[in-house]
């Protein structure tokens, strides 16, 4: 099947029949199960509950992988994560203190993956504020490594593919 367009200057004909979409060979498929099944094997023998994953109740029944968890998953894949920051915000007057983290996962000096993770003084969990109105302001280094630990979190589900075992930690 001969498909042709006429592009006013020049024609170009195409082979439809001939064009093959080869993404994955036999080998390829084979190492993706190996490894999807070495993953289900290491949660199983060596992530403990509550430490490394949970569920949160009325959060559904996918478990949430925690900082320790994605932590031992780098081990694993020999995953080394490096940061940048990428945008944040310090206002003492507001106050709004918010951070916006890149989390980076190196693989023997290649980079095999990224994934953001932002936490701001606006979220409830943070808002320590007093009686008086007065902002407690220990809490600012907490949320600049929130921040740090969600880019974490999301980054190892992408590059192991954790993603059908885990959810993002909702639980911080």
């Amino acid at each position: 099947m001969e498909n042709i367009k006429d592009t006013s200057q020049v024609t170009i004909v195409e082979d439809l029949a001939t064009v093959k979409f080869n993404l994955l060979e036999d080998k390829d498929i084979e190492q993706a199960q190996f490894i999807f099944s070495a993953i289900r094997e290491y949660v199983k023998r060596n992530l403990q509950e509550k430490i490394d994953y949970g569920t949160i109740p009325y959060c559904g029944n996918k478990p949430i992988l925690f900082k320790p968890g994605a932590e031992k998953l780098c081990r694993l894949f020999k995953l080394r994560p490096t940061f940048d920051l990428v945008d944040k915000i310090i206002d003492y007057q507001s106050p709004l203190f918010h951070y916006h983290f890149r989390c980076n996962l190196y693989r023997f000096g290649e980079l095999v993956g990224q994934a953001d993770g932002l936490a701001s003084s606006k979220e409830k969990k943070f808002d320590r504020t007093d009686k008086r109105g007065v902002y407690d302001y220990s809490v600012v280094n907490t949320i600049m490594k929130m921040a740090q630990k969600r880019a974490l979190v999301a980054a190892v589900l992408i590059v192991c593919g954790a993603s059908e075992y885990f959810t993002q930690d909702l639980d911080d």
